[in-house]
């Protein structure tokens, strides 16, 4: 196996352990055994535990930070714009389904917070810059911070949540037809 498909294979396995059990409850012996490398593997493509975290973390945070650019890019007007946005985002999260449960427990955890936050921050700052040009006069009980952070949590809460939901509905809700029901339940609250 040449280098970049053990790196590829590695971070797979970090990737879905982390999403699993969490950072705290994966070791790299763990991560070694699900992508059949040696575990000293790990530690020459990433150096430590924490280094390879961070290195998911900064694929993650790119492609996410591409397909929301893109989204932006589509079509013109807020309105259509929100629902672009809205639609990459709950895109994206369902392609990665270890993403935000990984973010949210290491948020929790407070262990890896300033990666975190050093990842978010430019998307942050871009959704706040595209609001204040997009509502160019916000309705005065409508503030951006608590737009984007209510938004985000309508999206992403249906994905860090996916198997309460589905004990509690008994409707697999990453299925395809529950995925478009969300969003546009989602649309229609942030319309």
């Amino acid at each position: 196996m040449d280098p970049e498909q053990t790196r590829t294979k590695i971070l797979e396995a970090a990737d879905h352990l982390f999403g699993a059990q969490g950072f705290d409850g994966t070791t790299t012996r763990d991560i070694a055994k699900r992508s059949g490398v040696n575990n000293a593997l790990i530690h020459y493509h990433f150096g430590s535990k924490d280094d390879l975290l961070e290195a998911l973390l900064e694929g993650y945070y790119a492609a996410l930070g591409q397909a929301l650019q893109t989204a932006l890019t589509r079509r013109v007007g807020l309105a259509a714009q929100v629902e672009d946005l809205l639609d990459a985002y709950a895109d994206f999260l369902a392609q990665h389904h270890s993403f935000a449960r990984i973010v949210q427990r290491e948020v929790a955890s407070g262990h890896h917070v300033e990666r975190i936050v050093a990842r978010t921050l430019p998307m942050f700052q871009l959704g706040m810059e595209w609001l204040s040009v997009g509502l160019k006069t916000p309705p005065r009980d409508l503030d951006a911070v608590h737009l984007l952070t209510t938004v985000y949590g309508m999206v992403v809460t249906w994905f860090t949540h996916a198997e309460v939901v589905r004990r509690l509905t008994g409707r697999d809700p990453l299925a395809p037809e529950e995925l478009a029901a969300r969003k546009r339940h989602v649309h229609r609250v942030v319309t």
